[in-house]
């Protein structure tokens, strides 16, 4: 928690305060001990002890103590401290505790300690005064709860009690006001001084005079607000009103600190001097108020003058027509004379000139409004100017003292209705004596006051004029309406416009026109007041006029500024007038839906016509631009209708069909060449200036924009497709080619007055994005790969002419034009000192964003265009363009090579403090940052510059700044009352870590921006880091996102998973994930995370999932839980964990493998459920095995897809996120738009006739699209868990690899491992990849085992390791059994029954129990399991065969060892034996035909099948029937045995001859062990034996003599040599075969000799 007192808890509890003011604080307990600990806060205000002796001399001595910590400080901080003392004239002690305070942030900002010191000791002014403020509006606001604001009245109160010094708070308020007017006053004498001595270039220096000067001007705004709520809560006296006037007296300027004292000013006229008063003490203050007057002149009259107006209009109240009876009413007549007097003396001096220039100078000035701004300078003829100043008035503040002149105005009106009156009379009379002669026109002002104050404040408005019929304003409007002269009429409809704001105040006022607005009561009915048709009659009176002076001879362009001579001689009042006239039928039109259908549905009055006459008449610049704002109000919710026939209309006019002296209106019927000239010349006239081009520009946008009743899937274009065809080609591009082609792009390098240009920019990049917004590419890929039929769905013609005729193109083409990029990239290239300064709604910032969305959407989009667009275009033979000159860029990316510094510039942009200016451009500069052309790898070249990274280059320079942006953004709290709903802080934090993994992932393996903005040094193929430089002293964006990693938890309250936190977490960990596992940053990643101690953290911290978890609200277990953003907190969790357990994977491998055997040993510990912490302590927590808790949530898949009707031919693959691949997610936003297109067609089709049938295919379509929302979800969840399965077990074979285990704990980790695997091993058997995962763990954990150790042989872990392998056994023979085709996972439970069923054969110290077990668990299995294994050793893929072959090899072993003839008798009966010998003659062919690559596997399956028949021919039985299935017969047919090796053997590849002789060796082997079995009794046998030693003589004399060294050994080994000739030798012996060959001979001899006897 913050320390109370400090900057950071006056910050949270302001934004408490913000929140309880929205409604959104989550907590009032936290509220009211923040308040508690604040409250001595508030009672100092800004109160500051100043410098100090003793306590400089307590500062020297090299000590500090600061809330009883002491501390000790060197020479270099005592002077920083004293220099800072100097600075703010502060106690020295306190100084140093600012100091030390600042001491945090000056490495992290890379600011002097100075600087952030005095940056600290404003932001906590200011931030308590903003506090006090929000304390005491809270308090007034009667829609509190009553024991809430009785609360807060009570903190008031105690606040706005005198203290000791019994002075009160509204005196410390004016006093605190004065110190900083003296203080601005020392800064402005500083930079003077600095200027002298030529310090200006000191850039710090004036930044943070800067700075001050800032934060002092907003500070004593604060002041004035505090002041303004102190006076209305009555916690004020006359003195301080007397104190006011005294310090407005000697102001000497008219600026900021001026006008903040106005608010103030006027609650305490309110206060003293109106009806809720003392009349006795109100009548005294007048009485000396204007005593005063020649007394004490005041150095600015104006602002006299207005005090005196004010003062009364407020003051009259008093004798209005409740006044006290008490008075003489002589003498009330008296006095009021006198006031009349006195108020037209106050207007003599200036009273309305200086309020209207406050009320229009607290306005944002970037807004130029040139016709407003016209009519004020007619006006006032003694304006004051505002003092320039770069602070703006806060909201809050204008609205203040806009509040404050309403309460003037309706006090004016009210209480002075004969000076009110009097002023008419007086310019009534003026104007008839003397007509020509200038008259101070009071009237007007005052009025123009009225809609500067009600302007953008409807809701002051409806309750002031229209919800008030009895009321002094209405009667005011009416009373002003009536025979009002020309200017009046236009001041008049400059209120009334100012006043109608909003649907209802514009429709009241529109009825206001109509003559049916509301009459005051027992008034007669107007009848000279101002109507619509008095404004028809005139509108068409003058526009006339205008159009009888001669036309512009062809050629001759309109120009800006003052018309031609007129010979008329119009009045100079009444362009105004028809401007004010326009203005107030475009807010109507703009606001009410009434008034503008009346406007365009009026039987005599046409409006559209008559503004087109009027902007082909030579009119000035600033009324032709109010005519082309009053037709784009038209175009307000516009409809299909209303907007084509002003294109047509619009297309007319710039044909010259409305110029003087044509048809009107008529389309031309000149020649073609005419009707471009005239074209050319009309648009040619309206490129200069800035009114006119902005005005038109802004009527273009409203043309090109959607029509309201657009259904978002933008198929329709905005204007008639035939538009122009009887003239030029059909479209709209002559108008994209005016936008672009003479506004834009030449436009940018002019030297226009910088607001106006801005203005015009931001018309053009309205008018560009629109354009390209509302062209959807998806229509094209719709109707290549799906079977809508596309061209009848869109509300266009066709698809054709949807392609060629939408601006898209044509825009898109003007894209590649060198000026227009260039203005562009200007557009987008601002000072971000400027931009930091500007308001959110500035045009500046728009401006900004208009140009950064379509630098974005060019970029989306340029695909579409350069491969789809411009081919097709090209392919009509029938359409053609005319060319745009100067397209010097074959892709935009080309462009922004010559304009690199917008990489710059949008980092700068991202410490604006813009939230939405940040987005933006993070979001471009991702776009920009990873594409290839900017971003290329490098060549395998030398020296080629054309590789280099052009975007890391662009920032080298600005990277450190832009990083400290970046990081002070990740840095920044959320609002702990508003989460996720933080907008936009939490979106600017991901969208950094989007863009940062965004970068790192387009280039793997190369330095990039984002390493750069990291905080790494980039080389040119790798990376360092600087030793002074930010990473290494771990204040750097990567230490940032490293610290938001460890130390975020993943909830609020530890009970329930935030979305918001879960997600954040996740990305900042995939930012590193990046970058621990690049090759070029992998070493300093994985260092520095070790360094912080990530490995236990991150472990120590994980959050154990649970039955009862709530993600975001809901638990796994809720029905609705896969449709609600829970689902994407869960994957983003299971997620996250992934990332979490492949860096302790990463971690450990690297440990392992630099040979630390300390840290190795408390990596293991730590996974095991114990961490060592600081100071030896251990202390337990979960272990790994707890992890696999992800395991426990089941995600089925959805509910079948909805029952369609009208949706059910529809092809959904267009939406997929990969296209054919339904194992992919859907993009939803595609789906929509099928969907919509799927409707229209059967719109169009006319099969939707009936509201029932819509509203089916509309619950169709949301009922669809929910499911593929939900279906996404469930893929996504799906994939996490296997994601983080797949890291789990990653790490737990790491840990068995890796791990220094002895045999007992070996034996242990292997057991705990089955028991967290094996339930979820058995149950998920089908599951896929999850099931693939736990295979591969069981295999390397039973193969990890060492079935000969000690630990099988111990008592009751003996029994337990036997009864989870066993159980591990029988899971994989079910499974077996049950995969079928699924061959990996298979061969994976092959594995692992032979390594169980090996093993389990040479445990000697194991119970005969489990051995039966094992057998009986084969004939529980029954034949089924014997017949899979067999056709899967028979007919199954390569690696499955060979392991079905080791497992029946097994099974046959053990069953010999239990003396079971069971697997015999099985292979028997499935004619397996029979198939494994016949085998044996078709192993030269097999692998005569293998392939070299092949040939590896193909004898390891030869082998196994022998090795099975060799453990069949162990046992008599099997003996018996390997013999009986011919296997002599076999090996003879096989021809093995009579191909001489040393002439070629039948296996190519190298080492062919030893693999030849291990063949061999394997099949004596299986021959051997058939005769030995049979034994010596059986003379069958040996008879065949000795048959095939006798066949094979030659052979085996061959080997006999190689194995005795008399023979060439090459190609092969003398151990497979010996090992054949012991087989040889074996056979012999058993067969008796050298003894049978003796006899034999011998008898052969006897009978030969017994022949010649």
């Amino acid at each position: 928690m913050a320390e109370l007192h400090s900057l950071e808890s006056l910050e949270a509890l302001y934004a408490d305060l913000v929140a309880l003011s929205e409604n959104k604080l989550s907590s009032l307990e936290r509220l009211g001990v923040e308040l508690d600990a604040h409250l001595g806060d508030f009672k100092n205000l800004l109160d500051k002890k100043p410098r100090n002796e003793q306590s400089r001399k307590s500062l020297a001595s090299g000590k500090l103590d600061i809330s009883g910590d002491e501390y000790t400080i060197n020479e270099e901080f005592q002077q920083g401290a004293l220099q800072l003392a100097d600075e703010l004239d502060l106690d020295e002690l306190d100084a140093a505790g600012i100091f030390l305070e600042a001491q945090a942030e000056t490495d992290a900002s890379g600011r002097p300690a100075l600087t952030n010191s005095i940056i600290r000791f404003h932001q906590r002014r200011k931030y308590l005064l903003d506090c006090i403020s929000l304390v005491l509006q809270l308090s007034a606001d009667v829609n509190q709860d009553d024991q809430l604001r009785a609360d807060l009245q009570g903190i008031v109160n105690s606040i706005a009690e005198p203290g000791e010094t019994r002075i009160r708070y509204t005196q410390r308020c004016l006093s605190c006001m004065s110190d900083i007017k003296a203080w601005l006053q020392r800064l402005a004498e500083k930079l003077s001084g600095a200027s002298v001595l030529g310090q200006l270039q000191q850039a710090e220096l004036l930044v943070m005079v800067e700075y001050q000067r800032n934060s002092l001007v907003k500070q004593h705004e604060s002041l004035a607000l505090i002041l303004l709520y102190l006076i209305k809560e009555s916690h004020s006296l006359v003195a301080d009103f007397d104190q006011v006037l005294e310090i407005m007296r000697k102001a000497d300027k008219y600026d900021n600190l001026l006008v903040h004292y106005f608010p103030p000013l006027a609650a305490f006229i309110s206060r003293f001097g109106g009806v809720d008063g003392n009349l006795n003490d109100a009548r005294a203050l007048n009485e000396k108020v204007f005593r005063q007057e020649d007394e004490k002149p005041w150095t600015l009259p104006f602002v006299h003058a207005a005090f005196r107006a004010w003062w009364l209009a407020e003051y009259s109240g008093w004798y209005g027509e409740n006044h006290d009876s008490a008075v003489p009413e002589s003498q009330i007549q008296s006095e009021s004379a006198e006031r009349t007097q006195q108020f037209e003396a106050a207007l003599k001096d200036g009273a309305f000139d200086f309020i209207l220039s406050l009320s229009a100078d607290v306005k944002p000035t970037d807004w130029y409004d040139p016709a407003r701004h016209g009519l004020r300078q007619y006006l006032q003829r003694k304006a004051p100017v505002l003092i320039s100043d770069s602070v703006p008035f806060s909201d809050v503040f204008h609205e203040v003292l806009m509040e404050s002149v309403e309460t003037f105005v309706e006090s004016f009106i009210t209480n002075l209705p004969d000076a009110l009156r009097k002023l008419r009379q007086d310019e009534d009379e003026q104007r008839q004596v003397s007509p020509s002669h200038e008259h101070d026109p009071d009237l007007e002002k005052f009025v123009v006051i009225i809609s500067y104050a009600y302007d953008g404040r409807p809701k002051a408005a409806l309750e002031g004029f229209w919800d008030a019929p009895d009321g002094a304003l209405i009667g005011f409007v009416h009373w002003t309406s009536r025979r009002a002269s020309t200017p009046l009429v236009s001041a008049f409809c400059e209120m009334l416009q100012a006043i109608s704001a909003d649907d209802e105040c514009a429709t009241a006022a529109h009825h206001f026109l109509l003559d049916e607005g509301a009459q005051p009561s027992g008034k007669i009915r107007r009848t000279t007041s101002l109507t619509w048709t008095q404004i028809f009659k005139e509108l068409t009176y003058y526009s006339s006029r205008i159009r009888d002076i001669p036309a512009l001879t062809q050629g001759q362009t309109y120009r800006p500024g003052k018309p031609q001579a007129d010979p008329f001689e119009l009045e100079p009042e009444v362009p105004i007038m028809l401007e004010c006239y326009l203005r107030l039928i475009t807010r109507l039109c703009s606001e009410s839906t009434e008034a503008r259908t009346f406007l365009a549905q009026h039987q005599s009055f046409h409006i559209t016509e008559l503004l087109f006459q009027l902007a082909s008449s030579a009119i000035p610049s600033r009324l032709r631009a109010c005519a082309f704002t009053t037709l784009r109000s038209l175009l307000t919710q516009k409809t299909k209708e209303a907007g084509e026939y002003l294109w047509a209309a619009l297309d007319v006019w710039i044909s010259g069909g409305y110029s003087p002296g044509s048809a009107m209106p008529k389309a031309s019927s000149s020649s073609l060449t005419t009707a471009a000239a005239s074209m050319g010349g009309i648009l040619k006239g309206l490129a200069s200036g800035f009114e006119e081009p902005n005005a038109f520009v802004k009527l273009l946008h409203a043309l090109v924009a959607p029509y309201h009743d657009d259904t978002g899937l933008s198929d329709d274009l905005p204007f008639p497709e035939n538009l122009g065809i009887s003239t030029r080609q059909p479209g709209i591009d002559p108008y994209i080619d005016f936008v672009l082609g003479q506004i834009f792009g030449p436009r940018a390098s002019e030297d226009d007055e910088p607001i106006q240009q801005r203005l015009l920019q931001l018309s053009c990049l309205d008018f560009i994005a629109t354009c390209l917004d509302t062209f959807n590419e998806d229509l094209v890929i719709f109707a290549s790969q799906s079977n809508i039929v596309v061209d009848a769905a869109i509300r266009a013609s066709s698809l054709q002419n949807y392609v060629l005729l939408h601006p898209f193109s044509r825009v898109m083409e003007w894209m590649f034009n060198d000026k227009v990029m260039a203005a562009l990239f200007a557009a987008v290239h601002q000072d971000s000192a400027d931009v930091a300064r500007a308001e959110p709604d500035s045009p500046m910032i728009l401006c900004l964003l208009r140009g950064i969305h379509v630098i974005n959407s060019i970029l989306e989009l340029q695909p579409t265009y350069l491969d789809i667009m411009r081919p097709l275009i090209k392919s009509i033979p029938n359409y053609r363009r005319t060319p745009i000159s100067n397209a010097a860029f074959g892709s935009f990316e080309d462009g922004v090579l010559n304009h690199l510094v917008i990489f710059s510039d949008l980092g700068r942009y991202c410490g604006s403090g813009h939230s939405e200016l940040v987005l933006s451009s993070l979001e471009l500069l991702e776009k920009l940052s990873t594409s290839p052309k900017l971003s290329p790898s490098p060549s395998s070249g030398v020296g080629r510059g054309s590789d280099k990274n052009k975007a890391l280059a662009a920032l080298d320079d600005d990277a450190e700044t832009i990083s400290k942006f970046l990081r002070s953004e990740l840095e920044s709290p959320l609002d702990i009352n508003l989460g996720a709903d933080s907008l936009p802080t939490y979106i600017i934090k991901v969208q950094i870590l989007d863009f940062l993994n965004a970068c790192l992932r387009a280039a793997p393996g190369q330095p990039t921006i984002a390493h750069l903005l990291l905080g790494f040094r980039c080389d040119k193929n790798s990376l360092s880091t600087a030793a002074d430089g930010s990473f290494a002293r771990s204040v750097s964006l990567f230490h940032a996102i490293l610290n938001m990693v460890l130390n975020m938890p993943m909830s609020q309250d530890g009970l329930d998973n935030s979305l918001w936190l879960v997600t954040l977490n996740y990305k900042a960990l995939q930012v590193l994930k990046q970058l621990w596992s690049s090759p070029i940053s992998s070493l300093l990643t994985m260092t520095e995370m070790q360094a912080h101690d990530a490995f236990s953290l991150l472990f120590v911290k994980e959050t154990i999932v649970e039955p009862g978890t709530l993600w975001d609200g809901l638990n796994v277990a809720d029905p609705t839980f896969t449709s609600s953003p829970s689902a994407t907190c869960l994957s983003d969790f299971l997620g996250r964990r992934s990332l979490v357990l492949q860096y302790l994977s990463a971690q450990l491998r690297q440990v392992a493998r630099s040979h630390s055997p300390s840290l190795k040993e408390r990596m293991f510990e730590t996974l095991l459920g114990s961490t060592t912490v600081d100071g030896g302590e251990k202390f337990e927590h979960f272990t790994i095995f707890d992890l696999f808790d992800f395991m426990e949530n089941e995600f089925d898949t959805p509910p079948k897809p909805p029952q369609l009707t009208w949706f059910k031919d529809v092809d959904v693959h267009a939406c997929l996120e990969e296209y054919d691949d339904l194992s992919s997610a859907y993009d939803l936003t595609k789906a929509e738009e099928l969907l919509l297109l799927r409707r229209a067609e059967l719109v169009h089709s006319k099969r939707l006739e009936n509201e029932q049938d819509k509203a089916i295919v509309n619950n169709e379509a949301q009922a669809l699209l929910q499911w593929m929302a939900q279906d996404n979800q469930i893929k996504v969840l799906n994939t996490c868990r296997v994601k983080v399965l797949q890291s789990w077990v990653q790490l737990t074979l790491l840990m068995i690899e890796s791990g220094d285990f002895d045999s007992t704990a070996r034996t242990s980790f292997v057991l705990k491992c089955l028991q967290t695997i094996m339930p979820r091993t058995e149950s998920d058997l089908d599951a896929g990849s999850e099931a693939m995962e736990l295979a591969r763990l069981a295999k390397a954990l039973i193969f990890s085992l060492d079935f000969g150790s000690d630990s099988f042989k111990q008592g009751d872990i003996g029994d337990l390791v036997s009864d989870r392998l066993f159980h591990l056994f029988q899971v994989s023979l079910r499974a077996i059994i049950t995969l079928g085709a699924k061959v990996e996972l298979k061969a994976m439970y092959y594995d692992i029954s032979y390594r169980y069923l090996a093993g389990m054969s040479d445990v000697t110290g194991i119970s005969g129990v489990h051995r039966r077990h094992n057998i009986q668990t084969i004939k529980v299995a029954g034949d089924r399991l014997i017949e899979v294994v067999c056709d899967d050793a028979h007919a199954g893929e390569p690696t499955c065969r060979i392991a079905a072959l080791l497992v029946l090899g097994a099974l046959v072993k053990l069953g010999r060892q239990e003396n079971s003839k069971y697997m015999i008798e099985s292979l028997s009966r499935l004619n397996f034996v029979v198939i494994l010998v016949d085998g044996i003659q078709h192993i030269s062919n097999d692998l005569q035909e293998t392939s070299v690559e092949d040939i590896g596997m193909q004898l390891s399956y030869c082998h196994a099948k022998l090795a099975v028949l060799l453990q069949v021919s162990q046992t008599r039985l099997g003996a018996v029937a390997v013999l009986n299935s011919g296997l002599f017969h076999s090996v003879k047919i096989s021809g093995l045995f009579t191909t001489d090796p040393d002439l070629g053997v039948d296996i190519v590849g190298p080492d062919a001859v030893n693999k030849h002789y291990q063949l061999l060796i394997a099949v004596m082997r299986v021959i051997c062990a058939a005769v030995l079995s049979r034994g010596s009794q059986n003379q069958q046998t040996l008879e065949q034996g000795r048959r095939f030693l006798s066949e094979n003589r030659l052979s085996i004399l061959a080997v006999l003599k190689k194995s005795a060294g008399l023979g060439n050994a090459s190609g092969t080994s003398q151990q497979s040599i010996d090992d054949l000739s012991s087989s040889f030798m074996l056979l012999m012996t058993m067969t008796g075969f050298l003894d049978f060959e003796e006899q034999t001979h011998e008898k052969k001899q006897a009978k030969v000799f017994t022949a010649f006897a």
